[in-house]
């Protein structure tokens, strides 16, 4: 008992909290049946940088794609276009370890594996710094173990588990903002935060802000939030390193939009201009003259880049020379701003398709398994089905959580004088923030084009902004119930 009496109570639970997300992990991914997701097309764009091949190169498209999960990869030369994302360097360190250990097969479980471990960090640096309750040992163990509870039940579920064993950019970006917002928040809570920690911060924010060119305006946001980290400390060695940390994340958004291929770029602004703007529009004749599309075509409305059959086709070397080289995302930016309307009936479009955790025309088994094509797996699903089947999908929830959200942090903000308290309050707030960034992205980049899976960082944000209200409330109620308890002690020892 004197040993545990020595030490921070809220260090034991967060081991157990971490172990625990460990064996949750491998108990959902790596026990049989193997679990992963099915390829829809995106994995070459890693895997061709990265080293890494099908291993059955006479597998059938109906096998490869959509239907089925794979376990087992061939390595190869790294060669291929590079696609934007820093999270190449990743999996081929990944890759190069685990041909140490066997060079001829990959076994996409070594994904796993490191995934695992950096969400277990996450969930203990989460639990590590979670506001104590002074001198009740037993309230701050009852807020730990159900603050943990409540981090594993969300993000251990199998929506987001999956993606750990894929070649998809997702868990590089769910791992990237849950260890950027653990560590501000260890950051918040101690009297001289180390290096470390802000290296660790500025590092997943990175990670982040280049997983995609989607997520490179998350950059400023991270940004603000490094620049309210130089008051935790006087001496000129952090000042230094913060201000270094805030250069790193804003020449990184910069960077990622400057440096997006062209080809990807007119694949966007296509979906954005006919599978955004004149999607679904009362009046496309009159949108395309704003927009200073000839009439021709209005054929090409409401189809994506990837449709095939259509009137004109979309690498059409005319219709990028008359339309795709003379717009840009900032016209339908600007299309959106003289057209408030239209763009809350797309933010409607989103708030329906922006609960899905994970991609439900995607399979999670791989053939041997016998399952049926495209089979999903439901261990440990409660909060992704949930969300699914029980969670409004109306633009009037969302705005209403948000606005509810913000109100409760700026009104502890405006209570507290605390620079440290604020700061966390501040992480919490970064976190809508980008959430906000992630809802709006999609529609100005890539119309309404696989708007669920393109939502996957809004899903991220929400749910941690759930998952803290949810702990504050259960800080609150245990804080409260223990004053209780003292002072009706009090009472009773002065009667």
């Amino acid at each position: 008992m004197r040993f545990f009496r020595k030490y921070d109570i809220r260090l034991y639970f967060a081991l157990i909290a971490a172990l625990s997300g460990i064996g949750l992990a491998v108990w959902v991914l790596m026990t049989p049946p193997f679990i992963g997701v099915a390829d829809n097309g995106d994995f070459s764009r890693l895997m061709r940088i990265a080293g890494f091949r099908y291993l059955d190169t006479q597998e059938t498209y109906a096998d490869r794609y959509f239907a089925y999960a794979h376990e087992h990869y061939g390595y190869k030369s790294n060669w291929g276009s590079a696609y934007v994302t820093t999270q190449i360097l990743l999996l081929a360190v990944i890759g190069w370890i685990a041909r140490i250990f066997n060079g001829q097969v990959f076994d996409i479980r070594w994904f796993g594996a490191v995934y695992t471990l950096l969400f277990a960090t996450a969930v203990y640096l989460f639990i590590r710094y979670l506001p104590a309750i002074p001198g009740r040992k037993a309230a701050t163990a009852a807020v730990s173990v159900l603050a943990g509870i409540m981090l594993l039940f969300v993000f251990g579920d199998v929506g987001y588990l999956a993606y750990f064993q894929s070649f998809f950019g997702e868990p590089y970006a769910l791992l990237g903002m849950l260890l950027a917002t653990a560590s501000a928040f260890a950051m918040a809570s101690q009297d001289k935060p180390g290096g470390r920690l802000l290296a660790l911060f500025v590092i997943a924010a990175f990670a982040v802000v280049t997983s995609k060119i989607q997520n490179a305006p998350l950059g400023f946001a991270f940004a603000l939030l490094a620049w309210r980290m130089l008051p935790l400390r006087e001496d000129r060695r952090w000042h230094r390193q913060v201000l270094t940390g805030i250069a790193v994340l804003l020449a990184s958004s910069v960077l990622m939009i400057v440096a997006a291929p062209s080809g990807l770029k007119q694949i966007n602004l296509y979906q954005s201009i006919f599978y955004g703007v004149l999607k679904d529009s009362p009046d496309v004749a009159r949108d395309m003259k704003e927009l200073g599309i000839p009439d021709k075509y209005a054929v090409l409305a409401g189809t994506n880049y990837f449709q095939k059959g259509t009137a004109i086709p979309q690498n059409d070397p005319v219709l990028d020379r008359e339309v795709l080289r003379k717009l840009g995302h900032k016209d339908i930016a600007a299309y959106y701003f003289r057209h408030p309307g239209r763009f809350v009936q797309k933010l409607e479009k989103a708030a329906e398709n922006a609960v899905f955790v994970r991609p439900y025309y995607l399979g999670n088994y791989v053939k041997s398994e016998g399952k049926p094509r495209g089979a999903l797996s439901h261990f440990f699903s409660v909060w992704s089905e949930w969300k699914v089947h029980r969670m409004p999908r109306s633009l009037g929830w969302f705005v209403g959580f948000y606005v509810l959200y913000f109100a409760g942090l700026i009104a502890y903000w405006l209570r507290s004088s605390s620079h440290r308290v604020r700061l966390g309050l501040e992480s919490m707030a970064a976190v809508g923030l980008a959430g906000l960034f992630s809802a709006v992205v999609p529609i100005l980049g890539d119309g309404e084009a696989d708007l669920g899976k393109h939502l996957f960082m809004f899903n991220v944000c929400f749910d941690m902004m759930v998952v803290s209200a949810g702990a504050a409330a259960v800080y609150g109620i245990v804080r409260g119930l223990s004053r209780r308890g003292v002072s009706e002690g009090l009472a009773e020892r002065s009667s």
